[in-house]
């Protein structure tokens, strides 16, 4: 190939380009400006949508849409706190507490089943009016009294209190006063306050 024919192909380029330079730069400048309107007028209104009553473009779609699952979380927590107790670390402390104390349905029916075993032939001699559980002090304080003995409530009573010093979630016993009273409905019976410290 010629110089010549180099400079003409040159030349014909360059006569092209500059010939279609005002309608490519015309082009651009149309196509910008049309970009530049859909993105401002015409995409907002196309991808806007009605969410709970307001209106969201895709932005705020995605923040709500991550609000949401906070706030689902958070209630799924509170509804397993509800539903299923065992998870909370609060009530596993509470019923670890409570095991660790002693039931006081136990306490009493040890004192029953101590006072049938003095007794068998007598039932109903010991009468249980109160109990009282005190748990930071492992204390229980037992009111009631001895009946259906006869003039013998005041010696059930010094036996029932050395029963029970033998039992081995006892470590001490408060003796209670020793009396003997009448009530005409039911006899000679003898009033105890009990004060034991548990272990």
């Amino acid at each position: 190939m010629s110089n010549t024919q180099k400079r003409r192909n040159v030349h014909t380029a360059a006569a092209i380009a500059h010939r279609s330079a005002l309608s490519l730069f015309l082009f651009a400048l149309v196509l910008l400006v049309l970009l530049v309107l859909s993105h401002l007028y015409f995409l907002p209104k196309l991808t806007t949508v009605d969410v709970a009553g307001s209106e969201r473009d895709a932005q705020q779609l995605r923040s709500y849409h991550s609000t949401l699952l906070d706030d689902l979380i958070a209630k799924e927590r509170k509804r397993n706190g509800l539903i299923l107790p065992m998870e909370d670390s609060e009530y596993r402390r509470l019923v670890e507490m409570k095991h660790a104390q002693l039931p006081l349905l136990v306490l009493r029916s040890s004192l029953l089943q101590t006072a049938s075993q003095m007794l068998p032939d007598e039932t109903n001699v010991v009468h249980v009016e109160s109990m009282r559980y005190i748990p930071g002090k492992q204390r229980v304080e037992l009111s009631g009294d001895i009946r259906n003995v006869g003039s013998r409530s005041m010696t059930v009573l010094a036996q029932l209190l050395e029963e029970l010093r033998m039992q081995p979630f006892v470590s001490d016993i408060t003796s209670p006063r020793f009396q003997r009273m009448h009530d005409e409905r039911i006899g000679p019976y003898s009033p105890f306050t009990l004060r034991m410290k548990l272990l």
